[in-house]
């Protein structure tokens, strides 16, 4: 465990490196782009924005591989991942962030305990609990950096109020203004965040740290199923002819491209996809680079010259899921399930609850389990990207474990 901790320092370092220069150098480029806006250069400001879109990808990637590092340390366990995502996909600039202090914390906790392993959390692309999650004696805990003479002040009234002798008449309000008492406020929220995130790491369950509801977890009774092999089958045999099609129960379509189709990829399979109906979604399968919560693709058993290949372009996946069949599944395996009306959808989408529920075309899925649940994105991630079967998500909530 010692060795692993040792790679994931080394890896974090690198990716540190790397990270902040693509930062500094994509901030060059929207100056740039600010000055050829200024002066028309249409060809210029063209090119400029393609040089800010490969940074962006760049930079997604690293951020990919430093959630590979953080998957590793939840156990590839998603319901653990999922309790540090606040629903929020903006990721923080890194050249306006207390990194460099961030930096300076993680060697620090490094040198006190070889065994330890220091994540960052800016680095990823879901957690947003705490400047480091610190890994030592299978266990984690949540540090938060104290930088600037306010910070370090909030933090020390903090720690003096949890005194168990404390008593508020001793309190010298001559140095604390409104501002600081705000920032003391936002501090309380986000330990308790990290409170609540701890606390069900230990024991599985307990309240959300970014809502008020209990957390509980549906898992399907049978193991997980996976159509990794019929996707790996797909991919051998667009070798013979540059592309490949394939069907999952009849609900997940597949498609693979290479070499000479590659440039019209998109145009294909946006063809073909008008004819499976009017309720289907599509992704691109290398959307799990930018997207934040999700298993890299590092850990998918599809070989490394097969990920490689999808990562720099050179064979494309594309994913529809059919709606209707997805729903027809669920009553076919003893699970209520129907397009919720747009009214119903509507007032779910009012109550504005902490996690968005899924809809396409102003309409939301309910399935008839655990007192009515409403389908959240998720399904499309857990289907589309993580290659699991359908039958073996519907089961999660026909056979869940008791």
């Amino acid at each position: 465990m010692v060795v692993v901790r040792q790679g994931f320092r080394i890896g974090q370092k690198l990716i540190v490196e790397e990270i902040v220069k693509l930062f500094e150098e994509r901030a060059i480029l929207k100056s740039k782009e600010l000055e050829y806006k200024k002066e028309k250069q249409k060809e210029l400001i063209k090119k400029n924005n393609n040089e800010i879109r490969l940074l962006n990808y760049k930079i997604k990637l690293l951020r990919h591989f430093a959630d590979f590092i953080a998957w590793q340390v939840f156990q590839n366990d998603y319901y653990k991942a999922r309790r540090f995502y606040s629903g929020n996909p903006q990721r923080p600039d890194l050249l306006n962030t207390n990194l460099q202090s961030v930096i300076l914390a993680t060697e620090q906790l490094h040198r006190q305990d070889e065994s330890s392993f220091a994540l960052i959390s800016d680095l990823t692309s879901f957690i947003d609990i705490g400047d480091i999650l610190l890994i030592k004696d299978e266990t984690i805990s949540i540090v938060e950096c104290k930088e600037g003479d306010v910070q370090r002040k909030v933090f020390s009234f903090l720690d003096e109020i949890q005194r168990d002798d404390f008593d508020a008449k001793n309190i010298d309000y001559t140095d604390k203004t409104d501002k600081f008492f705000d920032q003391a406020q936002r501090n309380i929220k986000q330990l308790e965040k990290g409170r609540r995130a701890v606390n069900f790491l230990k024991h599985e369950k307990g309240l959300d740290p970014f809502s008020d509801r209990e957390i509980k977890i549906t898992e399907a009774g049978k193991p997980r199923e996976y159509y990794f092999k019929y996707l790996i089958d797909l991919i051998e045999e667009s070798k013979s002819d540059d592309s490949a099609y394939g069907i999952v129960e009849d609900i997940l379509y597949i498609v693979v491209y290479r070499n000479a189709k590659l440039a019209a990829s998109q145009f294909i399979f946006n063809e073909m996809v008008k004819g499976l109906g009017e309720k289907v979604i599509t992704t691109d399968y290398l959307r799990i680079i930018g997207l934040p919560l999700k298993e890299p693709i590092f850990f998918k058993p599809i070989g490394a010259e097969t990920i490689f290949d999808i990562l720099f372009g050179r064979l494309k996946i594309f994913v529809a899921i059919k709606l209707d069949k997805l729903i027809e599944l669920f009553n076919t395996r003893g699970v209520k399930a129907r397009w919720l009306t747009t009214k119903e959808t509507n007032a779910i989408l009012d109550k504005k609850g902490p996690y968005k529920p899924f809809v396409f075309q102003n309409q939301g899925i309910m399935v008839d389990a655990d007192g009515g649940t409403i389908l959240g994105d998720s399904f499309l991630i857990y289907l589309m990207l993580d290659n699991l079967t359908p039958t073996s998500y519907v089961d999660r909530y026909a056979f869940p474990k008791k």
